[in-house]
């Protein structure tokens, strides 16, 4: 979840380009803020070009200098191969129903970055070239420290998948408020595609390429039952990432997974190319 510290450290790029990354820890007992709020700066609008640089933006404890590299095409993702690759099913239902949902008994480590700003209502884009291996997860996200998020989540593999999302952190509901986007045409992992979130204290809107995909109205959210509508409000900072979704049989399944480890050489990829973070000067 949240920080209980920030080191700094030196990653050595294999591109002979030094970069300064921290590690952040998430620790699922602490509630703190990974930047708290009141102390922070304010929202700096950002333009990151991932081919150039990393500065802005802070490595979580987990991932590790071999999860990513500097590369010509900009930022290279990488899910690393497990040590150990065992496939299994989960337990059958009953008897008569066996269980046919597969899973991975080992994960393969992952990676993900985190901006060192916290945007409340405006937009961001971010050029992205999906990884191609089912079960791989390629994630653009927006979250706040109280588990409020808006997501796009790119699954590969011959039924490739965009998925948009929003949670209201004080209430989350999972499968509830996601859709699926049909893909671009061609496929999104052998092309970077804009992927792009606005968002205002009235919608939210999800485009690719600058072509509104999905919007969705804080009216929609509403209960009218008295109580707050179930729209995200609280300041967020982007996040980026690539992670492995075959540990559990029900992830696994809607990854397109698990991953067949037996049929990769290395690591599975994902490229960012770039990054562009616009704050709302109303409300940041």
């Amino acid at each position: 979840m949240l920080v209980s510290y920030i080191s700094a450290c030196l990653l050595t790029i294999s591109s002979a380009l030094t970069v300064q990354a921290r590690y952040i820890d998430y620790s699922a007992a602490s509630t703190a803020a990974l930047f708290r709020r009141d102390d922070a700066s304010g929202c700096r609008n950002m333009n990151t070009n991932f081919a150039e640089t990393t500065e802005g933006w802070v490595l979580q404890k987990g991932s590790s200098e071999e999860t990513y590299g500097i590369t010509p095409e900009g930022l290279e993702m990488r899910i690393l191969k497990p040590k150990e690759y065992e496939t299994s099913y989960e337990a059958a239902i009953d008897n008569d129903t066996p269980n046919k949902l597969r899973y991975n008994k080992y994960e393969g480590k992952g990676f993900t970055f985190n901006a060192t700003t916290y945007m409340q209502y405006g937009k961001f884009s971010a050029s992205v070239k999906s990884a191609k291996v089912p079960g791989a997860v390629t994630a653009v996200i927006l979250i706040a420290d109280n588990g409020d998020e808006i997501d796009f989540e790119l699954l590969a593999g011959p039924a490739q998948q965009i998925t948009s999302n929003y949670f209201y952190g004080p209430h989350i509901v999972y499968g509830e408020n996601g859709d699926v986007i049909d893909a671009p045409k061609g496929n999104v992992y052998d092309q970077f595609y804009k992927y792009s979130i606005e968002w205002s204290p009235e919608k939210i809107v999800w485009k690719i390429d600058d072509k509104e995909i999905r919007t969705v109205t804080l009216e929609e959210t509403d209960p009218k039952d008295g109580s707050e509508p179930a729209y995200p409000t609280h300041a967020a900072r982007v996040q980026i990432g690539l992670w492995d979704g075959s540990g559990a049989s029900g992830t696994a399944e809607w990854a397109r997974g698990p991953i067949d480890w037996s049929k990769q050489d290395g690591p599975v990829t994902a490229y960012i190319k770039n990054v562009v973070i616009e704050c709302d000067p109303q409300h940041n």
